[in-house]
This record gives C-alpha cells, sequence and structure tokens, in this order.
C-alpha cells in the first residue's frame, strides 16, 4: 500500500487508541474553557489559546465519532464525493455555493443586528454581501436553465459581468464611510491579534483566488472563469477592509497615511467594475456570435438526414 492511501486510510478509520485520546483532550479543553469563563477569566488575552483548543479538539472529537460508526469510510465510496475529488469544476461549484450559502446567513444575521443596534456602517456591510452573492448566484441560475450549454455557459459569464459592475457600486457607500472615519469595530481579544488574524485570512484569500484564477486561465468553461472573478473580487475587497481596519486600530501619526483609503478603495472599486464590464462586453459579443453557428450546425444536420 502506498504511503498516500496508508495516510487515507489512518484518516478514515484511526485506531481506537488516536480517538480515545482525542476525547479525553477534547473533554479537558472544553471543560477548561468554560470554567474560564465562570471564574472570570474567559476574556483574558492568554485564555484565547485554550478555546482555540477546545474548538479544534471539539471539531476532532466529532469526527472521531463519526470514524468510530464508519460514516467517512462509507462516504468515500459515494458516487458524489468521488465526483466532487475528481473535478475541480465540481469543487469550484460546491465552493462557491458554500459561499453563497455564508454570505446569506451573514445578510440575514446583519440586517438583524444592524437594525437591533441601529448601526449604519453593519448595515452598509450587509448591503455590500447582498450584492456579493449576486455574481454567484446568477451563474447557478443561468446554468440550472435548460438549453444549450455553451449558449448557457456564455449568458452566466456575461451576466456575472453585470452583477460585478453592481458590486462595485455597492462597495462604494462602505468606502465613504470608512473616509468619513465611521466604520466602528467591536473586538473579542486585542487590536493586534484581530489584525493578525484577519491578514492571514485575507492574504490566504488573496492567494487562493490568484492561484485558481491562473488555474482556469485555459479552462472552456466561461461559467468557472466567472466565479473566480467573482472569488478574485471578493479578495480585492477584503485588502481594502483589511488596510481601513489597520489604520483604525493601529496607531499612526503619519497624516499621509490617510490617503491610502480613498486611493486603494477607489482602485478596487475600479478595478472590480473594469472586470466586470470586460466580462459583459466579452460574453455580449460571444452570444452573437452563437446563433449563427448554431444555424450552420443545424444545416449540416438537415444535410446529413
Amino acid at each position: 500500500m502506498k504511503k498516500r492511501d496508508k495516510i487515507l486510510e489512518f484518516l478514515l478509520k484511526p485506531p481506537m487508541w488516536v480517538c480515545i485520546v482525542v476525547w479525553v483532550i477534547g473533554t479537558l479543553t472544553l471543560g477548561g474553557s468554560i470554567t474560564l469563563y465562570f471564574v472570570g477569566l474567559g476574556l483574558k488575552l492568554w485564555a484565547l489559546s485554550v478555546h482555540l483548543t477546545a474548538l479544534v479538539f471539539l471539531i476532532l472529537s466529532v469526527y472521531a465519532v463519526l470514524t468510530v460508526i464508519g460514516i467517512p469510510k462509507r462516504a468515500k465510496n459515494n458516487v458524489h464525493v468521488q465526483k466532487f475529488f475528481g473535478s475541480y469544476n465540481v469543487r469550484a461549484f460546491v465552493y462557491a455555493a458554500g459561499s453563497i450559502i455564508f454570505n446569506t446567513c451573514y445578510v440575514v444575521f446583519g440586517i438583524i443586528i444592524a437594525n437591533v443596534g441601529q448601526s449604519a456602517w453593519l448595515g452598509v456591510l450587509v448591503g455590500y454581501h447582498i450584492f456579493l452573492i449576486v455574481p454567484r448566484a446568477t451563474v447557478f441560475f443561468i446554468k440550472r436553465r435548460d438549453g444549450d450549454k455553451d449558449v448557457q455557459n456564455v449568458r452566466a459569464y456575461a451576466y456575472c459581468g453585470l452583477a460585478l459592475m453592481l458590486l462595485a457600486l455597492a462597495v462604494i457607500p462602505v468606502i465613504r464611510m470608512v473616509l468619513d472615519d465611521r466604520n466602528t469595530y467591536n473586538y473579542f481579544v486585542s487590536g493586534i491579534i484581530y489584525v493578525t488574524a484577519i491578514s492571514t485570512y485575507t492574504f490566504a484569500k488573496l492567494g487562493i483566488s490568484l492561484y485558481n484564477l491562473k488555474k482556469v486561465r485555459k479552462s472552456d468553461d466561461l461559467s468557472l472563469k466567472a466565479i473566480k472573478n467573482v472569488s478574485f473580487a471578493d479578495a480585492l475587497i477584503s485588502i481594502f477592509a483589511l488596510q481601513a481596519m489597520m489604520l483604525k486600530i493601529l496607531p499612526s501619526d503619519s497624516g499621509a497615511l490617510s490617503k491610502l483609503n480613498p486611493v486603494l478603495g477607489g482602485l478596487v472599486a475600479l478595478g472590480i467594475f473594469a472586470i466586470g464590464l470586460y466580462m459583459l462586453v466579452r460574453g455580449k459579443k460571444m452570444l452573437k456570435a452563437l446563433p449563427a453557428e448554431s444555424d450552420e450546425q443545424g444545416e449540416k444536420v438537415s444535410e446529413g438526414e
């Protein structure tokens, strides 16, 4: 058995002693995390490591239970699971669907909190996330419609471009509130740790989106390219949000730094709008060319009959 297969076998069905160790550590760390809150130490900076460890081992404990009853091993042989791990396109659209669900939950939760707290800042963030849902949802909706697959892919690409242009406009109120210094945050931990965590997440998102753009560059599936362009646009907005947050949290005496927000914000909005406009124009041109090709194919079929 190859080393890779041995590792996979271990992950799908780890020995019982490994599961027991995970359960013991998970119980101890979870108990410790809860105890810290009861004694008034739960919000201390050093307690963060206990909370994170408890969360990690809680997830591992749940997975260990699933391996004992054999669910991961049975799932491995499922047709849909095999298709997910065997096809990059399938994985890309599953991740996109997950992003739609996540952003929808954020919007619902954000609307409630924004109304309760009367927070204009959270309100504009909710509005931006609504327009972040639209491009991905547009691709899914058009791809599921009946008709020629190539035509639907081009149509999804074009209308996703239009949705990206709307997203660029939706980002403007966010930029405006940052310039007015109305972007307020509440932190569970210190600002430095918060910025570090968000920075790691943001640059990971940007790196993944750039990698995916390179990977789909030679792909013929325009709907897949559209999905990856949306992810790239999302990463660009995250870069702006990170910079705005850093300039607000971290102390700075330089007045020149205050000019970074309008510059980067404007570039991000223009960049997203340009990507959307390119997709819309290119898609419309391809749609105009497709009917002529379809007619030629139809004539060839008629001649063959």
